[in-house]
């Protein structure tokens, strides 16, 4: 009798356990998917880019470095370095780590590569923020996007640089096909290229927005 007792509270301790541990399970799952659901449904989470949930984005100077890219399209190394003040082997190593995880990408510009949020901008645009990112090709394309023609003489007046220095600036854009020149008498006019005209002053304005 004493032993059937004995079972009797033994196995009723098992289905309280039991019951027990079934109940915080099903609070967990329920937990998990609320918190999940409510997660994805979040509009800050829908803003985000697929970028900043990214695994290589845990380390903190990483996502230091990513973050200033991403606010500053088209920034140098040197431009990382200094506005960030941080040594050249760290942006180095930080920077090889995002490129391998195609979180960045970066452009050729002259002696310096420019660095980009990876699949927010085409080439197109990458090209013409680097050159604007050179103070007075900016100053220049800012003008003729207010203008709708300019002689060679006011503009040279306006951006403030020699009648030579304004040549060699002029011949660069032309390469790039980002303005077009038409001779008036003795003069040159300028004005921004038509096929390129609406992604010039897109970009300008995204630069002006982010300053």
């Amino acid at each position: 009798m004493k032993h059937a007792k004995l079972l009797s509270m033994f196995l009723i301790l098992l289905i309280v356990v039991f019951s027990l541990v079934a109940v915080v399970n099903l609070n967990r799952s329920f937990a998990s998917y609320y918190f999940e659901s409510s997660f994805v449904r979040s509009p800050l989470v829908q803003k985000m880019s697929f970028n900043q949930v990214s695994p290589l984005l845990n380390q903190s100077t990483r996502l230091h470095i990513y973050n200033f890219i991403k606010g500053t399209p088209g920034t140098n190394f040197r431009g990382i370095c200094n506005s960030l003040t941080l040594p050249i082997g760290v942006v180095q190593y930080h920077l090889a780590a995002l490129m391998r995880g195609g979180l960045i990408s970066n452009r050729r510009d002259g002696r310096n590569k420019r660095y980009f949020e990876s699949k927010i901008f085409s080439s197109t645009e990458m090209k013409v923020i680097s050159i604007l990112r050179h103070q007075t090709v900016e100053k220049i394309l800012t003008i003729l996007c207010d203008e709708e023609s300019m002689s060679h003489g006011k503009l040279a007046q306006r951006v403030k640089i020699s009648s030579q220095a304004l040549t060699w600036q002029m011949k660069r854009l032309r390469e790039n096909d980002l303005v077009a020149s038409l001779a008036d008498g003795n003069s040159v006019k300028y004005s921004l290229d038509e096929v390129s005209a609406a992604t010039v002053k897109n970009c300008i304005n995204l630069i002006a927005n982010l300053k």
